[in-house]
This record gives C-alpha cells, structure tokens and sequence, in this order.
C-alpha cells in the first residue's frame, strides 16, 4: 500500500528538495517584485512631499502617500520572503497582482494609459512566475 511519508517512515514527506521549474523564475519574480516595490514607495514618496507642500489636499496626501509605502514595504518583504523560498512571498505576492492589475484597469479607463498598461503588464508577468512557483515551494514543516 502506498504511503506519503519519506523514506525514514516517520515524518511526512515535504517538497524541500524539489527544484524550481526553471531555476530562473525566482530570481525573475524577485526582482519583478522589488521593482513593483519601488515604484510604489515612488508613488508614496511623491504624494508625502506634495501633502506637506500644500499643494491638494494635505490629508488626502498623507495618507494615500503612508498607505503606498506601507504596501513597498509588504511587497519588499514578499520579495525577501520569495527569495528565501518562503511561503508568505507567493501567497501576498499572487494576491498583491491581483489587486495591482484590478488599479491598472481603473487606470486605463481614467485616462492613464502608459502607466495603466505598466503596472497591468508587471502585474500579469509578475503573477504567471509566482503561479509557476508555487509547488516547488516548500510547505512549512509539520512535527508533532
């Protein structure tokens, strides 16, 4: 009868040792990840110094300014974590994508081509690597 646990009979088997598809698809969506990063703390960047120099609305500016680059701080640590092989860099990852490519659509029907098409197209490419990463990940370790 056939069993899911290692060869040592006592713990269940883990994919550790299973090997990326392509050993260049993490260090792809790394890098594709920290790029999304610093366009976003750009963005938060650019809103923080428009709010304190009066220009709009201060508090409307504060706030979409520390909302943007608390989210380059989550998207830089999802790429730390990818890096690592961890679990919380595919999972916020795939869902950061989703959301991203959800504003690259508002963007692109408000006018904002360029940069509309720029984040939808980083957002799909980003999201087909992570998918693609997905079970060469390892599950975290179970004992007990």
């Amino acid at each position: 009868m056939p069993s899911s646990a290692s060869s040592s009979g006592s713990r269940p088997a883990d994919r550790s040792d299973e090997v990326d598809p392509d050993p260049r698809l993490r260090p792809t969506a790394t890098v594709l990840l920290l790029v999304e990063a610093v366009m976003l703390l750009a963005a938060g960047s650019y809103f923080l110094v428009l709010a304190t120099s009066g220009v709009g609305d201060p508090r409307f500016g504060l706030g979409l300014g520390a909302f943007l680059v608390l989210f380059a701080v989550l998207v830089a640590l999802a790429a730390r974590s990818l890096r690592a092989r961890g679990r919380f860099g595919l999972g916020y990852g795939v869902t950061w994508q989703l959301f991203q490519a959800l504003v690259a659509a508002s963007m692109l029907r408000s006018g904002m081509v360029w940069q509309g098409a720029l984040a939808l197209l980083l957002a799909i490419a980003t999201f087909v690597l992570l998918l693609n990463l997905v079970r060469s990940t390892p599950l975290p370790r179970q004992d007990g």
